[in-house]
């Protein structure tokens, strides 16, 4: 036998403004990207700069080394 629906089924759904947990599930894989990118951008950009090599850069586990300036005693100037 066929089960008819009187009348229908309103949900209300949590949101903030025109934000909801779905549409904040569609966007998590995009913000992860692109915060991915930014963060690579801006470590590609301050790669020269000093503060940051000894701040940041000489820090990372083995590939920290890359960043350590040990200039041969030749070629230091007295």
């Amino acid at each position: 036998m066929v089960a008819y629906i009187r009348a229908p089924v309103y949900k209300t759904v949590t949101n903030f403004g025109k934000l909801n947990l779905n549409v904040i599930k569609d966007y998590v894989p995009n913000l992860i990207f692109w915060g991915g990118a930014a963060g690579a951008g801006v470590a590609v950009f301050t790669e020269g700069i000093p503060l940051f090599q000894t701040t940041f850069y000489q820090k990372i586990p083995y590939f920290g080394e890359h960043w350590v300036y040990n200039p041969d005693p030749e070629d230091i100037p007295l």
